[in-house]
């Protein structure tokens, strides 16, 4: 049943991003061949489905790091987003026990999928279209699984259905990806790399 539905809703994506908001796509020659860390500017409940269809990976090897509070205590968002996409619950209440759980969940994504990692270093849609200050998850989980993360930046989404909106808005998407950042850095510097990286992408 999941794997039917995820197919829908890849089809379903491939058309809608293809007629009523068309993508356009900048820079897929940067993705590495083997798992990274996608990460991106937040605007929309569009962003996750624009990122998968911009790699041109399948759906089916995407992660999404989804905060638990928000996904998962909620049984009608955790059932609508869970069957399409492969979930995955990330505590944003911060401490020890609840970082190693989140390190050992995307691990287990990882390695037991050969799969891929979308993450908004945000945390959470921006109400006014403009970048947030990025927390350091993203750079720890990344160190933790020694793989890239891979800067993006998503323009239109916001424009078309922002945070509150129910429904989309035509509006022509563009996704710029740039160079993979190595986990060569202590978590405050590959964070730093990161948010500089995507803000250059918003420029074009």
């Amino acid at each position: 049943m999941k794997k039917i539905a995820a197919y829908l809703y890849f089809v379903f994506c491939r058309i809608f991003f293809s007629i009523f908001c068309p993508l356009k796509v900048h820079g897929r020659e940067n993705l590495p061949a083997r798992c990274f860390i996608l990460c991106s500017n937040h605007n929309s409940h569009m962003d996750t489905p624009v990122l998968m269809l911009a790699t041109g990976i399948p759906f089916s090897q995407f992660g999404m790091i989804a905060a638990k509070d928000y996904f998962f205590d909620n049984s009608w968002r955790k059932m609508t987003a869970g069957i399409a996409m492969n979930l995955i619950p990330i505590d944003r209440k911060v401490s020890r026990q609840s970082l190693k759980k989140n390190i050992s969940a995307c691990k287990n994504f990882v390695e037991n999928n050969e799969g891929y990692l979308i993450m908004f270093p945000e945390g959470t849609r921006s109400l006014t279209g403009d970048m947030q200050p990025f927390k350091r998850g993203a750079a720890m989980i990344a160190l933790a699984l020694a793989v890239p993360l891979i800067p993006a930046y998503i323009d239109g989404t916001y424009l078309s259905m922002r945070k509150g909106q129910i429904f989309p808005r035509f509006r022509k998407i563009h996704v710029r990806i740039g160079k993979p950042i190595f986990a060569s850095h202590n978590r405050s510097r590959l964070t730093e790399l990161l948010e500089n990286s995507i803000k250059d992408l918003s420029s074009g």
